[in-house]
């Protein structure tokens, strides 16, 4: 449709008509307002250049404001739609609609751009330009008019239209992206010097966004504008809003690019701090300016620490909201628990210090802090003392590598506040305890529970605060998470007989943590708890009983899962008396529940999971209702809200409460409301726990469970669902196997090669190094339950090629880490966040190894031909000078080695001279992989290897025969060695290639090995044989070597885990050491007794071997 078509087409009748349909969308009757909406989307499938181009022309020319900005917003909203009718998914109305219509519909609004006067339609109509703008930007098309439209409007006089180009800029600064750095630097130079600050804000936001847009390596050009930026600031001040949206401007570059701001850090840290301190702002304000401080501090953590002031300035200021408490007598009496304002100065405080010590480390973050804290705790004033101890609770985490090697002088110094004159800072001083000991787990329940338990449990007993009395019970809580049973023995009776109190109080919310204590004592306890079973479990019973008003459901919840936890501490004889009465108890329970929300269902959910893990086979029957509920709950969509972009944050607030998550996705905002992920989460790992623990009784609902969750391998919206789908998995094939199900039945290889193939899909893509492990994980138990040759030749060729794909993101990541290095702000602790991510890499590349592992086994010289296209970038590895990367290479070449045997010859130019020469390697953990691999080079490859392995030998005996070699870390690695010669010997000895003799007096000599479970069963069977084979080369001239042999024999029967397993071989090597020691003399039997430990000679004498 031509324009001048158009134009004739928008007749005034239609146009009448669309504004009183505009008009009816605001009606506060919901019939009108549905019909118009009706009437508006039939138009939009039906004539959408025409109801587009109709609201284009009622942006310009209609005379009613409102009506002209609602059509603005609707004409964005409804352009952006897909459209209906169109052939691509991600084709918008507004690229359907032809260029005709578009160019009419942008001629309109930028005269219309030009000519409103009012600044709120003036607004919404820029919004709508820069969003279509943007989005044909993205689609490849260009918008020449809107640049030149741009600039116009910049150099206009009026305020007004500066703003405008610099809102518009602000939204798409793809826009000026091929514009020169000076020109921009002018550009947005003239718009912060204008003398209207709305122009000023606007031109600081287009300045952020444009150098946002940039990569780090453009922005040198860029730094000397960075002042100029910042000076508007300080007059912004008068205006607190506008103060606050520039901050948040800064925020943004200060996330995206922190580095630029290098020079100018000092600055901001002396305007924010005192702004700050300035009480005569708003909060809101203060909270903005400490965010730039954060959000700094977490994007180049190593750039702050180097500024050492900002930690001097910023923590007292921090410690100082820390005590902006308010006496509150609610705080008291009130039932609701949860009610802390959350914008309160010492919560955000609190929140922010513990960011700051995650971020910056203890060694920054501590000194300070404590060089304020003792004060703070001998204050007079209650709310310094609290302030204190919820610091030390904030920073805990962040600073507990340096923390915890002070922990008593902390305890010390918190632990007599649990008997505070004042109840709030006892409540802190719970809180402080609880938060410690989860992240001092398990040093401070190993080193410290009789001190922390002879202060905390009497708290249980102060009747006048039931909230500390609650607090005391939930820090208990997060201490025998991680105590050991003998540790708490001494304290259950106090500690029951006080639960048992609270228990019996008319506050439901004691009640509700009283019995979660209990459930978590219980489980520390475990079996310690066989004799407070018999008074506990009937109360729990009779919550369930008799607790049925809508207000206990909570309270129901947690009573089922102390009940079903108590169950497991205790075991399946204790507890199944009761077992029938609890299941027909929950039963009910489950058919009760109408209510989508009921909190009971997570509970039930995991509660049956507990049930049958104790019960193991006899739960199958129960099955049949416990199931359909839970795969509901598995199956559970997300609640999703698409947040408008015109929406404020506290109108977002008010409508979305804290069960919802926000996101950002391709510029859309996305509420998930996080409470249905979580039962999905839970849901999804109760069915692991039926698969694991039923085995073949889960067989008849593995084909349905399958089918909710290999989807679920793509549920980006919580990890932790997509890592229980993936774990799942394994243990429904091995449930099918176990059950012997007949093929026509269910297909394993045909179901296998469907999930790898969603598997590879995910691999392809993932970004997410630890649920990439976990997928490697699930390859490879699926494959070693379904076994040999279960896989397509095509599906092993798709997993390499996506694997590749991964390994050369991984050589990229390794890349930055080692340029992160060389950075001029790398420091200790940057090694540290470095090393974190390295760990996370090498967890990868482990069970990557594991799942190649598999398939080589599985497939053997089949394999090969993947292999080849992998085989490039494991050399890579080989050569690289991070240990685990050589680690892992090796790791594979010898499973090619084991498992492709005498085929395994084609790499052997690639991979042996590296692996040889490894075997002397400085990390213990290469030495071993190469090791093994020379040793599985003599045992499986064949004649091939037959002069590569005889030449390794001098290399194996240096590795022996070092100096530390038989130090804790490194023997494995020796051990490793001594195994390889024996192989070397055993299978190629008979060559002619070396002096077997020589080498195998040496081997002798080397023994014995006593640590590694794996090589010992072959160590010692070859050893056996050749002693029953009379080989003087090992039994020395005269059999000199035999009061040695025996010794080396008695040190592995003293070990009853080296050949645990292996009856035949230990009867053989009892047999030889009798022997042996027959055939000494007795002077010589009694030097050999005497040499051996008395631990040892007790093992030999208790298990008759001697």
């Amino acid at each position: 449709m031509a324009q001048t078509m158009i134009s004739e087409a928008l007749t005034p009748d239609l146009l009448n008509q669309l504004a009183i349909v505009l008009a009816q969308l605001s009606s506060p009757d919901n019939a009108i307002r549905t019909a118009a909406e009706t009437q508006l989307n039939e138009q939009l499938t039906t004539q959408y250049e025409l109801l587009l181009s109709a609201l284009s022309h009622i942006v310009r020319q209609h005379q009613e404001q409102h009506l002209r900005s609602f059509a603005a917003i609707l004409l964005r909203r409804l352009a952006l739609k897909q459209a209906a009718g169109s052939p691509k998914e991600d084709t918008s109305y507004y690229v359907w609609i032809g260029e005709p219509a578009r160019q009419y519909i942008q001629n309109e609004l930028l005269q219309s751009l030009q000519a409103e006067q009012v600044p709120a339609a003036r607004r919404k109509i820029a919004d709508t330009i820069a969003e279509l703008g943007k989005h044909m930007l993205l689609k490849g098309s260009t918008w020449n008019e809107l640049l030149h439209a741009i600039f116009e409007c910049a150099r206009s006089p009026a305020a007004e239209h500066k703003v405008s180009a610099f809102q518009i800029i602000a939204q798409v600064p793809g826009l000026i992206a091929d514009t020169d750095v000076a020109s921009m630097k002018r550009f947005f130079g003239a718009g912060l010097q204008d003398g209207s600050s709305e122009v000023r804000l606007e031109a600081l936001h287009a300045s952020v966004a444009y150098m946002v847009e940039l990569e780090p390596s453009q922005l040198g050009g860029l730094v000397d504008f960075l002042p100029q930026m910042l000076n508007i600031l300080p007059a912004l001040g008068a205006e607190e809003r506008d103060l606050e949206t520039a901050l948040g401007y800064l925020i943004e570059l200060g996330d995206a690019h922190p580095k630029a701001l290098r020079n100018v850090v000092p600055q901001l840290i002396q305007f924010t701090t005192e702004l700050m301190k300035n009480e005569e702002l708003e909060m809101s304000t203060r909270q903005t300016a400490l965010e730039m401080m954060m959000t700094l501090a977490e994007a180049a953590p190593a750039m702050m620490r180097k500024h050492t002031q900002f930690c001097q300035t910023l923590v007292p200021i921090l410690l100082e909201w820390m005590g902006h408490m308010e006496e509150s007598e609610s705080w008291f009496t009130s039932d609701d628990i949860d009610d802390d304002d959350n914008e309160a100065d010492d919560i955000i405080a609190g929140e922010a210090l513990d960011r700051l010590a995650r971020a910056l480390g203890g060694k920054t973050v501590l000194p300070v802090t404590f060089s304020l804290i003792p004060a703070m705790l001998a204050s007079e004033d209650w709310r310094k003392r609290h302030g204190a101890l919820m610091t030390i609770s904030a920073i805990a985490e962040g600073c507990a590598k340096i923390m915890e090697a002070e922990l008593a002088k902390v305890l010390n110094l918190i632990l007599p506040h649990l008997r505070d004159p004042h109840p709030r800072v006892q409540w802190a001083t719970c809180n402080a305890v609880g938060q410690m000991s989860t992240d001092f787990a398990p040093t401070m329940q190993t080193r410290f529970a009789e001190m922390v338990l002879s202060n905390l449990v009497p708290v249980l007993d102060y009747r006048d605060f039931p909230r500390v009395q609650t607090h005391a019970a939930a820090a208990l809580v997060n201490f025998c998470q991680e105590v050991e049973k003998d540790a708490i023995a001494p304290f259950l009776s106090a500690i029951f007989e006080k639960l048992l109190v609270l228990l019996n109080t008319g506050k439901t919310y004691v009640q509700e943590q009283a019995i979660t204590t209990i459930a978590t004592v219980a489980d520390s306890a475990a079996e310690n708890f066989v004799n407070y079973y018999s008074s506990i479990m009937p109360l729990l019973m009779n919550v369930l009983k008799q607790a049925n008003s809508k207000e206990f459901r909570l309270l129901r919840g947690k009573a089922m899962e102390c009940a079903t936890l108590i169950a497991l501490a205790v075991g399946k004889d204790t507890f199944a008396p009761d077992a029938g009465a609890l299941i027909e108890l929950l039963r009910v329970t489950q058919e009760s529940i109408t209510d989508p929300d009921d909190p009971q269902s997570s509970y039930l959910l995991a509660a049956w999971a507990r049930i049958c893990k104790v019960l193991e086979a006899d739960f199958v029957p129960y099955l049949s209702f416990v199931l359909p509920p839970l795969m509901k709950s598995a199956q559970l969509k997300p609640d999703f809200a698409l947040i408008d972009s015109t929406e404020d944050e506290e109108t977002i607030r008010e409508k979305y409460d804290e069960d919802w998550e926000m996101l950002e996705v391709d510029g859309q905002r996305i509420g998930i409301k996080t409470t249905v992920l979580e039962e999905k989460c839970t849901a999804v790992e109760m069915l692991i726990c039926y698969a694991r623990e039923l085995g073949p009784g889960f067989a008849p609902y593995v084909k349905e469970v399958m089918a909710i969750v290999v989807p679920l391998l793509r549920f980006y919206f919580h990890e932790g669902v997509r890592h229980a789908a993936a774990a799942t998995i394994p243990y429904l094939f091995v449930s099918i196997l176990k059950a012997q199900v007949p093929r026509e039945q269910f297909d394993v290889y045909g179901a296998w090669n469907e999930v790898l193939a969603k598997i590879v899909e995910c691999i392809k893509d993932e970004l997410d190094s630890g649920f990439l492990a976990q997928l490697y994980t699930t390859t490879q138990e699926c494959l070693e339950a379904i076994g040999p040759n279960s896989t397509s030749e095509e599906l092993r060729r798709d997993f390499v090629t996506a694997t590749i794909s991964q390994l050369e993101d991984y050589f990229r990541r390794a890349s930055e880490r080692e340029a992160s290095r060389q950075d001029v702000d790398y420091d200790a602790e940057g090694e540290e966040a470095i090393q974190v991510e390295e760990d996370s890499d090498d967890m990868f590349l482990a069970d990557l190894s594991t799942a190649l592992h598999q398939f080589l086994k599985n497939h053997r010289d089949a394999y090969l031909p993947q292999f080849d296209l992998l085989a490039p970038y494991v050399h890579r590895f080989l050569t690289s000078s991070q240990t685990p990367a050589r680690q892992w290479a090796i790791c594979v070449f010898d499973d090619v080695i084991e498992f492709a045997g005498p085929a395994s010859a084609r790499y052997q130019g690639q991979f042996w001279e590296s692996l040889a020469q490894a075997v002397v390697d400085e990390s213990f953990e290469v030495r071993q992989a190469a090791a093994y691999g020379v040793g599985v080079a003599a045992q499986f490859g064949g004649p091939t290897y037959t002069q590569a392995c005889a030449s390794a030998l001098p290399k194996l005996f240096a590795a022996i025969n070092a100096p530390r070699a038989r130090e804790e870390e490194n023997i494995l690695a020796t051990e490793n060695a001594i195994s390889a010669v024996g192989k070397i010997c055993q299978f190629l000895g008979a060559s002619g290639a070396f002096d077997l003799d020589q080498v195998l007096a040496a081997w002798v000599a080397a023994l014995p090995i006593t640590e590694d479970t794996d090589e010992a069963p072959f160590v010692y069977s070859y050893l056996m044989q050749l002693i029953q084979q009379n080989n003087q080369a090992v039994l020395g001239a005269g059999n000199a070597n035999v009061p040695k042999l025996a010794l080396i024999l008695a040190e592995v029967l003293a070990n009853k885990d080296l050949l645990a397993g292996h009856v035949d071989l230990t009867r053989s090597v009892v047999d030889t050491l009798r022997q042996f020691m027959g055939s000494c003399d007795e002077a010589t039997r009694g030097q050999l007794w005497n040499s051996i430990t008395p631990e040892k000679r007790k093992v030999l004498v208790d298990s008759g071997y001697v």
